[in-house]
């Protein structure tokens, strides 16, 4: 049976955030005026691949999680869309040419997705798979990403090759850890 690791889930600010990416809000000063009245500040999406939009939904599925990942071709936004407040649990980015820079246990930090605000992690940030939604029935969100990425993790989840352009750390298998989110 695996150790328990306890994360706290902190509030999603910018200063706690900032070691892994930007937060994404209307509370930042504005860079951009429309012709209209609208007014907005760029976010610089990054990608090696081919840019693609994706909508997720993932159903609530509890408060523990055990694996980590990285990608290595893109930065990666992802934006609260419907449903319940959802948890990202995140590390630091680290060396991604070292595959055995993987961040310790009590690296691992938790962020409230309270649906006004998203993300853009830096590239090379260790996150969960999926973002954990607190309650039934779950949460959506709009990911940008890009197509080489998902097509390599769609291969390694199916068995065919794959971790080229991303990797996964399971913490029960390495470490004897299950990650569990405490409110």
């Amino acid at each position: 049976m695996a150790d328990i690791q306890r994360v706290k889930i902190e509030m999603l600010t910018a200063e706690a955030f900032e070691p892994f990416g930007e937060v994404l809000d209307g509370g930042r000063l504005f860079d951009v005026k429309g012709s209209g009245v609208s007014r907005g500040y760029t976010v610089n999406f990054e990608t090696d691949g081919t840019p693609r939009v994706q909508v997720t939904q993932t159903p609530f599925s509890g408060f523990t999680f055990s694996k980590l990942e990285r990608h290595f071709l893109q930065t990666k936004v992802t934006v609260p869309l419907a449903g319940s407040p959802a948890v990202v649990a995140v590390a630091a980015p680290t060396d991604p040419k070292d595959p055995e820079a993987i961040p310790s246990p009590d690296q691992v930090r938790a962020f409230l997705l309270d649906g006004t605000k998203g993300y853009m992690f830096k590239r090379a940030t260790w996150h969960s798979v999926d973002r954990l939604p607190l309650y039934p029935p779950g949460s959506s969100f709009v990911v940008f990403n890009d197509r080489e990425t998902a097509e390599d993790l769609r291969l390694a989840y199916e068995g065919k090759g794959g971790f080229k352009f991303s990797q996964e750390v399971n913490y029960t298998t390495r470490f004897g850890i299950t990650f569990e989110l405490v409110l």
